[in-house]
């Protein structure tokens, strides 16, 4: 039975990719000795002590999110069974999605080579979905018996089902997250102009690589139902936004990317038992179900995002029984507590 786990991680311990499992396996009566390591030299200095200071009596060792620097150093001082939280590699994040290098590139491989070593150093790696195992299996060389299917939940202390918060007055459709390629907000954008007229109002949330094109295209079409909120919004606030809305989407383009990847709003959403629609992409429909706990949409096509919009301000009732489905999905098998148990399960198989 485990006891102790020590986690480390190059990011926020407060970031919900390590808050949420770091939360569950609390709650699941394991004491986490948990530091945040400073990249550089003192950092892994630091680690190691930190490591030696309470490996004594842990029973394995967790690294965090996109800290693969971290698996590779303390693997050959360590051991204990070493678990990676690789949600999302650094060669997917800066090669695939943002496009800062090119494959063959210097910093391609640079990034590729992280990934590969971190990879290696674990026992076990956790994903977020079964084609982001496949991914790992053929890019990385990894073996699929050392990858796991984890789930990312949500920071139940932030995000949560709060009836007392009334819907807004006029029909609102939320999209949030960063502007990157996956995210398909020029076609939100778009359906707003389509609906401009129907009494639909959208709200975007969200910065990022596309901020400026993003911009343009507001400028150009001039949706008059449409607010483009640039600013940072605090976690109360943005909970509070979602769930006056009616709304909540997710990504909506056609990219490599969603084959395999779930955006975190998709667990904020079930949390909150909000309608949740999304174009239909493989990775999050291993989680999803058409339909059932969600709604479609085609990828990269306002028209289709329009129209589906319009059925489901015309069809409430159905939408609101779809959002309970999703917030009983979260409640039987996405909770903190339940992600870190399984987790828990498949380390004593390891």
């Amino acid at each position: 039975m485990i006891k102790k786990i020590i986690y480390l991680s190059n990011t926020r311990l407060d970031y919900s990719l390590n808050a949420v499992l770091i939360k569950g396996l609390r709650e699941n009566s394991v004491r986490v000795a948990d530091l945040r390591v400073q990249k550089g030299v003192f950092g892994f200095i630091n680690a190691l002590s930190f490591y030696g200071r309470n490996s004594k009596d842990a029973d394995l060792v967790i690294i965090g999110y996109n800290s693969q620097p971290l698996a590779f150093f303390l693997k050959p001082f360590c051991r204990k069974k070493v678990i990676y939280n690789a949600v999302l590699s650094e060669y997917e994040r800066m090669v695939i999605s943002r496009q800062l290098a090119r494959k063959l590139s210097f910093k391609g491989v640079y990034y590729w080579l992280l990934d590969f070593l971190a990879a290696h150093s674990a026992d076990l790696i956790l994903v977020e979905s079964n084609e982001q195992a496949n991914f790992f299996n053929k890019l990385f060389k990894v073996s699929k018996k050392k990858l796991y299917r984890s789930w990312i939940g949500s920071d139940e202390d932030k995000f949560y089902h709060d009836p007392s918060v009334p819907k807004q007055a006029v029909f609102t459709v939320l999209f949030r997250g960063a502007l990157m390629p996956e995210a398909g907000a020029e076609y939100v954008i778009k359906a707003a102009k389509i609906l401009e007229g129907e009494n639909i109002n959208f709200v975007l949330i969200g910065g990022g690589l596309l901020m400026e094109k993003t911009k343009k295209l507001i400028k150009d079409i001039a949706p008059k139902n449409l607010k483009h909120i640039i600013d940072y919004v605090p976690d109360d606030a943005l909970r509070t936004l979602m769930q006056s809305c009616h709304i909540s989407l997710g990504q909506l383009s056609h990219h490599v990317r969603l084959k395999r990847t779930l955006p975190h709003k998709v667990y904020e959403t079930l949390s909150m038992r909000l309608p949740y629609l999304t174009s239909a992409n493989t990775g999050v429909l291993e989680l999803l179900t058409p339909d059932e706990t969600c709604l479609l949409c085609s990828p990269a096509d306002e028209r289709s995002l329009a129209d589906k919009i319009l059925w489901i301000r015309n069809n409430y009732s159905i939408a609101e029984k779809i959002a309970e489905n999703g917030y009983k999905l979260y409640q039987n098998k996405l909770k903190s507590a339940i992600l870190a148990k399984n987790l828990l399960d498949k380390v004593e198989t390891v």
